[in-house]
């Protein structure tokens, strides 16, 4: 079955604890998850939590079961204290995330699946760090990636990602469009199988720029790309006002994913229809990442009532995408 290196996360969050609910519980999985983070730290917590679980060592020749929580152990030299959240702990945690990057990068894992950390807690730790996309790309020596987030009722995918709004417009260039679109359409095909991807284009601009009384960018930039990429042979409509994109319009053909230019322009959206079961996935990697659709919660870590609902979605959608 298919091997998923999960990254646990801040463990001053509820990474820890979403990992010991989703997958130390003996739930029949068509995947084995291997935990990236502490041992004993996670036994603590599943302690903490009273959730009896059979945890055991993974060093990469066991034979997997799901009825054991399988650690790809890394210890962690710094007293963890669940809700309080602590940039001594920023190595530890860049640390996790890297080795399950680079062992799945090996082809030892098929998929990742990343838990939620904090940037704020990475950067004060002396790391320079502006989100786990952008440093997937890095480790992957890969020039572009596009942040997607689905659930089952809609698929948003990101022109732009961690940016002060104000930096926006200068981002928005004909090559990064040109560059999104094609990765969208590749992966699409690739790893949804859809033989000719919908893909509906937002606009920077209110009302898409009203022609060109608001703002240029959609006449000089966007339309320019897409009428382009159309006469390649893509499935390409757009720029549309985002103020009535996501509306569900009767007797239309539903598209397969929406292309917003800004984070808080798309994910709104799809985050007020179904937020807990939408899964972030990281388009043009060598490799299926996907990751949770919150933050760290330190507010809940520690508890029983850290939800792990996002994780398990996650996880089976890497999966899924992974035997494709």
């Amino acid at each position: 079955m298919i091997k998923i290196a999960v990254s646990s996360g801040d463990p001053a969050g509820i990474g820890p604890d979403i990992c010991i609910k989703a997958f130390g519980q003996k739930k029949p999985y068509d995947f084995f998850p291997v935990i990236f983070g502490d041992m004993e730290m996670l036994q603590s917590r599943a302690e903490n939590l009273g959730i009896n679980v059979d945890i055991k060592i993974y060093e990469g020749k066991e034979k997997l079961s799901n009825d054991s929580l399988w650690i790809a152990n890394q210890p962690c030299d710094i007293n963890v204290n669940p809700g309080k959240p602590d940039p001594d702990c920023a190595n530890f945690i860049i640390s996790i995330f890297k080795q399950a990057v680079k062992r799945t990068l090996s082809k030892e894992f098929e998929a990742i699946v990343t838990c939620p950390i904090n940037k704020e807690v990475i950067n004060k730790g002396g790391i320079k760090f502006t989100g786990h996309t952008e440093e997937l790309a890095k480790l992957s020596n890969t020039d572009s990636v596009v942040m997607l987030l689905v659930n089952e009722k809609l698929k948003v995918a990101l022109a732009t990602t961690h940016l002060p709004l104000k930096e926006v417009p200068s981002k928005i260039t004909k090559d990064l469009i040109h560059e999104t679109l094609l990765i969208i359409d590749k992966d699409l095909k690739n790893k949804w199988k859809i033989k000719n991807p919908s893909i509906k284009v937002l606009g920077l601009n209110p009302h898409a720029g009203d022609g060109g009384f608001i703002g240029l960018e959609d006449q000089e930039i966007l339309i320019p790309v897409i009428e382009n990429l159309n006469s390649l042979g893509l499935n390409i409509t757009g720029p549309l006002s985002a103020d009535t994109a996501f509306i569900d319009k009767d007797n239309q053909t539903k598209e397969d994913v929406i292309l917003a230019m800004y984070h808080d322009q798309g994910l709104p959206v799809i985050k007020t229809l179904g937020f807990g079961s939408i899964v972030n996935v990281t388009l043009g990697l060598p490799f299926v990442r996907t990751s949770v659709d919150h933050g760290t919660a330190y507010d809940a870590a520690g508890s029983i009532e850290a939800n792990e609902s996002s994780l398990v979605e996650a996880a089976k959608l890497a999966a899924a995408i992974a035997k494709s």
